[in-house]
Protein backbone atom coordinates (compact mmCIF):
# COMPACT_ATOMS: atom_id res chain seq x y z
CA UNK A 1 0.00 0.00 0.00
CA UNK A 2 1.65 3.26 -1.48
CA UNK A 3 0.80 6.25 1.63
CA UNK A 4 -0.60 9.15 0.75
CA UNK A 5 -0.30 13.00 -0.10
CA UNK A 6 -0.83 14.29 2.93
CA UNK A 7 0.56 11.09 4.86
CA UNK A 8 3.92 11.59 3.22
CA UNK A 9 4.11 15.29 4.50
CA UNK A 10 3.11 14.90 7.68
CA UNK A 11 6.22 12.17 8.22
CA UNK A 12 8.33 13.64 6.37
CA UNK A 13 7.71 16.60 8.70
CA UNK A 14 8.47 14.90 11.54
CA UNK A 15 11.19 12.81 10.42
CA UNK A 16 12.73 16.36 9.43
CA UNK A 17 12.22 17.85 12.75
CA UNK A 18 13.54 14.85 14.39
CA UNK A 19 16.64 14.49 12.68
CA UNK A 20 17.10 18.05 12.81
CA UNK A 21 17.12 17.93 16.90
CA UNK A 22 19.67 14.69 16.59
CA UNK A 23 21.63 16.83 14.63
CA UNK A 24 21.61 20.29 16.68
CA UNK A 25 22.40 18.31 20.05
CA UNK A 26 24.74 15.69 18.51
CA UNK A 27 26.95 18.85 17.45
CA UNK A 28 26.86 20.80 20.53
CA UNK A 29 27.26 17.72 23.37
CA UNK A 30 28.46 14.58 21.08
CA UNK A 31 25.76 12.84 22.22
CA UNK A 32 22.10 11.39 21.02
CA UNK A 33 19.80 11.76 24.00
CA UNK A 34 17.78 8.59 24.31
CA UNK A 35 14.92 10.60 24.01
CA UNK A 36 15.12 11.71 20.65
CA UNK A 37 16.06 8.30 19.59
CA UNK A 38 12.68 7.09 21.19
CA UNK A 39 11.15 9.34 18.79
CA UNK A 40 12.93 8.81 16.02
CA UNK A 41 12.03 4.75 16.03
CA UNK A 42 8.48 5.67 17.53
CA UNK A 43 8.15 7.72 14.30
CA UNK A 44 9.13 5.27 12.52
CA UNK A 45 7.01 2.35 13.55
CA UNK A 46 3.74 4.68 13.53
CA UNK A 47 4.59 5.01 9.70
CA UNK A 48 5.26 0.99 8.80
CA UNK A 49 1.74 1.15 10.60
CA UNK A 50 -0.19 3.67 8.76
CA UNK A 51 1.67 2.25 4.96
CA UNK A 52 2.49 -1.05 6.05
CA UNK A 53 0.82 -2.71 8.33
CA UNK A 54 1.42 -6.18 7.19
CA UNK A 55 5.12 -5.95 7.35
CA UNK A 56 5.66 -3.77 10.54
CA UNK A 57 6.30 -6.99 12.65
CA UNK A 58 9.15 -7.80 9.94
CA UNK A 59 10.76 -3.78 9.94
CA UNK A 60 10.90 -4.18 14.06
CA UNK A 61 12.86 -7.23 13.16
CA UNK A 62 15.15 -5.88 10.81
CA UNK A 63 15.59 -2.76 13.07
CA UNK A 64 16.29 -5.33 16.08
CA UNK A 65 18.59 -6.66 13.96
CA UNK A 66 20.49 -3.59 12.51
CA UNK A 67 20.92 -2.61 16.70
CA UNK A 68 22.81 -5.93 17.02
CA UNK A 69 24.74 -5.66 13.96
CA UNK A 70 26.19 -2.55 14.78
CA UNK A 71 26.35 -2.91 18.94
CA UNK A 72 28.63 -6.01 17.61
CA UNK A 73 30.35 -3.79 15.55
CA UNK A 74 31.06 -1.66 18.14
CA UNK A 75 32.06 -3.80 21.02
CA UNK A 76 34.31 -5.49 17.93
CA UNK A 77 36.02 -2.55 17.70
CA UNK A 78 36.36 -1.68 21.16
CA UNK A 79 37.95 -5.29 21.89
CA UNK A 80 40.19 -4.83 18.97
CA UNK A 81 41.55 -1.01 19.62
CA UNK A 82 40.36 -0.55 23.32
CA UNK A 83 38.46 3.11 21.53
CA UNK A 84 35.33 3.73 21.08
CA UNK A 85 34.72 4.92 17.66
CA UNK A 86 30.64 4.06 17.20
CA UNK A 87 28.85 5.53 20.38
CA UNK A 88 26.24 4.09 21.59
CA UNK A 89 23.52 6.65 20.75
CA UNK A 90 24.48 6.36 16.95
CA UNK A 91 24.14 2.48 17.67
CA UNK A 92 20.58 3.25 18.86
CA UNK A 93 19.72 5.80 15.79
CA UNK A 94 20.70 3.35 13.60
CA UNK A 95 18.09 0.98 14.68
CA UNK A 96 15.78 3.42 14.96
CA UNK A 97 16.20 4.72 11.42
CA UNK A 98 15.54 0.93 10.16
CA UNK A 99 12.03 1.69 11.25
CA UNK A 100 11.73 4.18 8.74
CA UNK A 101 12.75 2.87 5.33
CA UNK A 102 13.62 -0.06 3.49
CA UNK A 103 15.77 -2.67 4.26
CA UNK A 104 17.54 -2.59 1.34
CA UNK A 105 17.96 1.03 1.41
CA UNK A 106 20.47 0.68 4.88
CA UNK A 107 23.60 0.28 2.51
CA UNK A 108 22.48 3.70 0.85
CA UNK A 109 22.04 5.17 4.18
CA UNK A 110 25.29 4.05 5.60
CA UNK A 111 26.95 5.13 2.47
CA UNK A 112 25.79 8.84 2.46
CA UNK A 113 26.05 9.08 6.33
CA UNK A 114 29.94 7.82 6.03
CA UNK A 115 30.80 10.17 2.69
CA UNK A 116 29.50 13.43 4.23
CA UNK A 117 31.13 12.74 7.15
CA UNK A 118 34.52 11.75 5.75
CA UNK A 119 34.22 14.87 3.49
CA UNK A 120 33.65 17.26 6.69
CA UNK A 121 36.80 15.87 8.33
CA UNK A 122 38.91 16.78 5.16
CA UNK A 123 37.06 20.29 5.16
CA UNK A 124 38.49 20.76 8.93
CA UNK A 125 42.01 18.71 8.05
CA UNK A 126 42.16 21.53 5.28
CA UNK A 127 40.90 24.13 7.72
CA UNK A 128 42.49 23.54 10.50
CA UNK A 129 45.37 21.34 9.75
CA UNK A 130 46.41 17.76 10.26
CA UNK A 131 45.74 17.28 14.27
CA UNK A 132 41.63 17.73 12.70
CA UNK A 133 41.72 14.43 11.72
CA UNK A 134 42.44 13.06 15.01
CA UNK A 135 39.45 14.77 16.93
CA UNK A 136 36.34 13.49 17.99
CA UNK A 137 33.50 13.75 15.47
CA UNK A 138 29.92 13.51 15.99
CA UNK A 139 28.29 10.90 13.62
CA UNK A 140 24.51 11.67 13.99
CA UNK A 141 24.05 14.35 12.01
CA UNK A 142 25.47 12.23 9.25
CA UNK A 143 23.80 9.66 10.10
CA UNK A 144 20.62 11.61 10.11
CA UNK A 145 21.27 13.35 6.52
CA UNK A 146 22.01 9.60 5.27
CA UNK A 147 18.40 8.70 6.59
CA UNK A 148 16.61 11.78 5.31
CA UNK A 149 18.06 11.15 1.57
CA UNK A 150 17.34 7.82 1.75
CA UNK A 151 13.80 8.48 3.08
CA UNK A 152 12.70 10.94 0.53
CA UNK A 153 14.43 8.58 -2.47
CA UNK A 154 12.49 5.58 -1.39
CA UNK A 155 8.87 8.23 -0.91
CA UNK A 156 9.40 10.46 -3.40
CA UNK A 157 11.57 9.10 -6.23
CA UNK A 158 10.08 5.79 -5.90
CA UNK A 159 13.23 3.92 -5.05
CA UNK A 160 10.88 1.57 -3.47
CA UNK A 161 12.71 -1.88 -3.93
CA UNK A 162 9.62 -3.86 -3.96
CA UNK A 163 10.38 -6.32 -0.59
CA UNK A 164 8.46 -5.01 1.75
Amino acid sequence: MQADVATLIVAGLALAAILVAIAVVDFRRLVIPDLLNVALATGGFGFQLIVQRDNAALQVLIAASTLAVFWALRRGHFLLTGRIGLGLGDVKMLGAAALWINPLLLPVLLFIASAAALLFIGGQVVAAGPAAARSRVPFGPFIALGLGCSWALEQFVGLNLGIL
